[in-house]
This record gives structure tokens, sequence and C-alpha cells, in this order.
């Protein structure tokens, strides 16, 4: 019976060696420059989308409305503007429990102090004289934004002020608005009297008055 040939193993050379370490190695840096230009085009690609949500984001605020009030001499009214938009019509709603009607401001953009002096004199009467307060109001914009007209709802807080008279009698006076909340929706009179009720609170005055 015949044997099997055996089978010969033969070395590898040292040129055999280094030829297969310079392939591997050759392998590994095609592989590693592959992955370093896909991790350098997610790179770019991640901080484009960045740099377009900023840019995107930027361009949202800067449609958007951000009344601010310019009061007159006597504080008895309060001229809302915006630098970057031409108003030209606000609405105003006050908190339900103050009983002030809505304000309608058909080519106006003034707050007159008369609108809630009486309610809020009258909440306020037998504490300090002086005091200062905010009350939170929805004020609905209507404005341009270069070419094309936009409205925009928000709650703001009616910065005012009463002080007494030097013949009896106490004074209320407008100083301010200051931007709350953007968007209230269709439940913002629960929100205001949310709100009113909190800044009552504060200024200790009595929420059953």
């Amino acid at each position: 019976m015949s044997e099997k040939p055996r089978k010969r193993w033969r070395w590898l050379t040292l040129a055999e060696i280094v030829g297969v370490v310079a392939l591997v190695i050759s392998a590994l840096t095609l592989w590693n420059n592959v992955s370093l230009r896909k991790d350098s085009q997610i790179e770019r690609e991640e901080e484009m989308a960045r740099q377009r949500a900023a840019a995107d984001a930027k361009a949202h605020v800067a449609r958007l409305v951000t009344l601010v009030g310019t009061p007159g001499s006597d504080g008895s009214s309060l001229e809302l503007s915006d630098a970057n938009h031409r108003i030209e019509r606000i609405e105003v709603q006050f908190p339900p429990s103050l009983k002030v009607p809505s304000k309608d401001g058909v080519l106006d953009t003034r707050i007159d102090a008369d609108w809630i002096a009486e309610p809020v004199l009258k909440l306020t009467d037998g504490g300090a004289d002086t005091i200062q307060g905010r009350l939170p109001i929805r004020i609905d914009s209507h404005y341009w934004d270069a070419d094309v007209q936009r409205e925009d709802s928000a709650i703001y807080e009616l910065v005012f002020a009463t002080e007494g008279r030097l013949l009896g009698g106490r004074t209320l006076k407008l100083q301010g608005v200051a931007l709350k909340q953007r968007h209230p929706g269709s439940n913002s009179a629960a929100l205001l009297d949310r709100l009113w009720t909190a800044e009552r609170r504060r200024l200790a005055i009595p929420t059953k008055k």
C-alpha cells in the first residue's frame, strides 16, 4: 500500500514578510484615510446643518415683532413700537378679573392709562400710595415685515406705577412693557388671570378685592 505524499511547508523569506507587512500597512493606511474622509465629510455636513439652523432661527426671530413702550411725558399713555417693523395696529386683552374690555386700536399703537386706572387704583386703595406693578396683557400686533403683512400674539407685562397727589387721591402712570411669553394660544384669558393673581399676591393686593 503506497504512502500519501507529505505536504512540504516552506518558511517565508524576509523579503516576502516585509512585502506582506507593507501590504497590511498600506491597507490599514487606505482604510484610515477613507475613514478620516468620511468623518470629515460628516463633520462638514453637521456644521453646515448647524449653520443653516442658526440662520433659519435668526431669520425667524427677525420676522417677529418685539414691542417696546415709550411713555408720554406725564405717563398718561404708552406708545408701542418696534425698531425693525412698522406696526399697523394692535389689539389688547386684559385679565378678565380686572373687568376691562378688550381694546382694538385701529391704526393706533397707543395704550392709555385711563383704560386701567380706575380698576387698578380701586384694587390698591388703602395700601401704599406709591407702588410699581406689572399687569399681564395680551397684545395682538398687526405689522409689516418688509412688504409682507404679518400678525403676532404675545403676553406682555404692562409696567405701571401709582403715586399720591398733593391734594389727595392717587394717580396711575404707565412706564413701559416687557415681553413675557410668545404664542399664548387660545386659552390666554385664563393665563392672564393666573399671572395677574400672582402679581397681586406679590403686591399684597387682596385677591378677593
